[in-house]
């Protein structure tokens, strides 16, 4: 592998992440500050969660996690539902309300998205897409241990 052309991609896609990174978070933290996008998220892909799970689940402790999660439920973005097994166990849950403003990031970030990559062709967004799909596989076995 040419590895002046290899630096060079690393430096570029770098620059990008990082960039990329910084729209997202601004999309985001406008609208939700501090962890609370994120709780949003983990509970729209992972669905009704306890209290210590969700702590669990984004690497913050009980506490901060109850804190984001009332602010969340006074806006109506979450909601607290009881075990029916067990009424003692509270989960907590993304609302309707809570899946629209998620919607409505990520459109905003998609809208980034495609003003960035205008310029590709269908064939090329095509590659790109094969490459970073096969680069997350990579990094899933890296990650794994099973280089």
């Amino acid at each position: 592998m040419n590895e002046k052309l290899f630096s060079q991609f690393e430096m570029s896609f770098w620059q990008l992440s990082r960039n990329m990174g910084y729209v997202w978070n601004e999309i985001f933290e406008k609208r939700l500050p501090g962890s609370q996008s994120y709780i949003l998220y983990v509970l729209e892909q992972g669905g009704p969660k306890r209290m210590s799970e969700l702590a669990d689940s984004i690497c913050l402790t009980p506490g901060a996690v109850t804190v984001a999660s009332d602010k969340l439920m006074n806006q109506g973005f979450i909601e607290r539902i009881r075990d029916e097994a067990d009424r003692r166990i509270v989960h907590v849950k993304i609302t309707e309300k809570g899946e629209e403003a998620l919607k409505e990031m990520r459109s905003e970030g998609k809208d980034v998205m495609r003003q960035v990559f205008y310029h590709l062709s269908e064939p090329e967004l095509e590659c790109l897409v094969d490459v970073f799909e096969e680069a997350n596989h990579n990094l899933k076995r890296i990650r794994k241990g099973n280089v």
